[in-house]
């Protein structure tokens, strides 16, 4: 259609800014706080550019996010945004878009950097870093001094990633450069078992991109617009890589995101990401006001926060009904056993009196969610709730990982079609699309169903007859997830899930899945209850703050507002203070602060977060379990 007719897909009305960023024919940085739609305003855009032609056929849109999840969620709601140019849309996080890159052109890396066996994605801890920079340090005295003043818990983030990799080695120049090409050496060129990190990863594809002008030139054929989303939390490794590949080249970036939200300063965020992009990319800015998600008490309360962290920041106008008062309070809690039981009695009785579904709440913790599991999980279970800890770790993937795997997601889905307990129209449909791309290579020809249909129709048949017959204990758990994979094939499953192109990744992933669905069975022989349990569906989320970021519920519990949770403040003020706003901008219409005298101790650490409560007139009240 003609740009001047395209009108919002989906949604009601953009405000006036949203309106000129979606139209502007340049590379833009969109400002927006929390609530403001993201996700839906690069929706509306991507609508905009695939229906005017803007984006032509057969060129697709890369949209770039730095959580699975978020990257999911941005795929579904341009897939009902625009679903006739959705499979032209793409959708990946930076790890998942960097590391396919390596994995499809390995062999066009320069011949030094070309390693002949497969690698190993590895998560070496900062202690790990430490070590080796020790190691270093003491095989090289006449540069110790040197050595000892680099980056220690960051310096995978801060010198591996700020260090461009030399097409053509040569002797190391600077401490930095030293001790970058010593890691690789050690991890990567010398090993017998290459070991990479996401870093290394980003590091590897942008000298892919770097060396070989016709990729690059390939990149931005297909690529003519990229979003980035969450971009105040680009770390140097990942802009460096932008402007290698996109830099003075034709593609429209549009960048989203917010500064007071950049909490990734420990990953190597860099602190000036939207000056460096205006001034990179020639780009315009727009500011986003509008809040689609919280109360306007809510709002009030992120502006005492916002303010403090930019002066100039403007407040939100809150497009969202109030519902109930009493949004936001204090409670206080002598032991940790009352605190567990009254919130426990109070979701109980919340989600009965609303009809909400419990995990329309979360608790947040700013760190070892683990510690506050037990008791909250124990009263929890007293009133029928399960909680779910999204930090768990299930072989080499936490569950919020592992939950916004593609993959995983529609392994559940066969395993919900076999279920004997009935049909599932909203599994069946997802799974139908999958075998469809997968699978079906031919048209309909004189069959009015097409292959991958039947064959579909069929493996799900057999897979509900054996699942009948096996209640799902640990062995029948593996063997039907074993099922789905084969059904699939391996080299199938490879190409259509970019993030699964390496055998490693995608063995991890069905490992962690399996461990998770044997991790929930409980005994009572429903194959549908089971998934139900490990996607968590009804159940209490419980998460750190870094977790929560780009999620949002009904109501947030922040639990232990104190210096033990806290005690990081002190080293990074701002940091904190940019945590506690994300973690609290999570909520639609309510925010609850928990502090526990017993567990928590003092609050001198934290007061500066108590005052901004003070500021928005959050009270504090003493809650009482109730007789049972």
């Amino acid at each position: 259609m003609d740009p001047s007719d395209w009108q919002p897909a989906g949604i009601g009305q953009l405000e006036d800014n949203a309106w000129d960023a979606v139209r502007h024919e340049g590379s833009s940085c969109v400002v927006a706080g929390p609530g403001a739609g993201k996700t839906e305003f690069l929706a509306q855009r991507a609508d905009y550019l695939l229906s005017t032609g803007l984006c032509p056929h057969p060129c697709s849109i890369l949209a770039i996010s730095f959580k699975r999840d978020a990257a999911r969620n941005l795929a579904d709601r341009v897939g009902a945004r625009t679903p006739d140019s959705a499979r032209r849309f793409e959708s990946l996080t930076f790890d998942a878009f960097t590391k396919g890159l390596v994995d499809r052109f390995r062999a066009a890396l320069p011949e030094h950097w070309r390693t002949s066996a497969d690698y190993e994605v590895w998560s070496p801890g900062p202690k790990y870093a430490e070590a080796f920079l020790d190691d270093l340090a003491a095989q090289r005295p006449d540069r110790a001094e040197e050595i000892a003043a680099l980056p220690r818990r960051t310096f995978s983030a801060e010198v591996v990633g700020t260090h461009p990799l030399p097409i053509t080695v040569t002797d190391a120049g600077t401490a930095r450069e030293e001790a970058s090409l010593a890691w690789w050496d050690r991890h990567y060129l010398s090993a017998e078992q290459p070991r990479v990190d996401f870093v290394m990863l980003n590091r590897l594809a942008e000298l892919i991109v770097r060396a070989n002008p016709a990729i690059r030139r390939a990149l931005l054929l297909t690529y003519p617009h990229v979003f980035i989303d969450e971009f105040q939390d680009t770390t140097f490794a990942q802009y460096s890589f932008l402007r290698s590949v996109f830099g003075a080249g034709p593609t429209v970036l549009t960048a989203v995101g917010d500064d007071k939200q950049r909490i990734m300063g420990w990953a190597g965020a860099i602190s000036d990401a939207f000056s460096r992009f205006e001034d990179d990319f020639s780009a315009q800015r727009f500011e986003l006001t509008w809040n689609f998600r919280s109360s306007p008490a809510m709002t009030k309360l992120h502006h005492v926060v916002a303010g403090d962290l930019d002066a100039s920041a403007r407040p939100a106008e809150s497009q969202v009904a109030a519902a109930g008062d009493n949004p936001s309070q204090i409670w206080l809690f002598d032991d940790a056993r009352t605190e567990a039981r009254c919130i426990a009695q109070w979701i109980s009785a919340d989600t009965e009196s609303s009809g909400r579904s419990p995990d329309r709440y979360v608790l947040l913790a700013r760190q070892q969610p683990a510690d506050l599991q037990p008791l909250i999980e124990e009263e929890l279970a007293r009133f029928g709730i399960p909680l779910r800890n999204d930090n768990e770790q299930f072989g080499a993937l936490v569950l919020q990982d592992l939950l916004a795997d593609e993959l995983a997601l529609r392994i559940l889905d066969f395993v919900r079609l076999g279920s004997a307990q009935g049909g599932n129209g909203a599994a069946w449909t997802a799974v139908a699309s999958l075998a469809s791309r997968m699978h079906d290579r031919s048209r309909h020809e004189e069959e009015t169903v097409p292959r991958s249909h039947r064959a579909l129709e069929e493996f799900v048949a057999s897979l509900r007859r054996w699942m009948s017959d096996n209640p799902p204990d640990a062995a029948a758990i593996g063997r039907a997830v074993d099922a789905v994979v084969s059904y699939l094939g391996e080299q199938a499953i490879r190409s259509a899930f970019p993030a699964h192109r390496q055998q490693d990744f995608l063995d991890k992933t069905i490992t962690a899945l399996k461990e998770r669905l044997a991790d929930v069975a409980d005994g009572d022989n429903r194959w549908d209850l089971l998934c139900d349990r490990a996607a968590g569906r009804g159940a209490v989320p419980l998460m750190t703050v870094h977790k929560s970021k780009g999620l949002e519920y009904h109501t947030v519990i922040f639990l232990a507002l104190d210096d033990g949770q806290w005690w990081s403040i002190k080293n990074d003020p701002t940091e904190a203070v940019r945590t506690f706003f994300v973690g609290l901008s999570r909520a639609e219409q309510r925010t609850i602060f928990t502090y526990c005298k017993e567990r928590g101790g003092l609050r001198r650490l934290v007061k500066p977060l108590y005052d901004y409560l003070d500021a928005a007139d959050v009270a504090e009240v003493r809650p009482q379990p109730f007789s049972e």
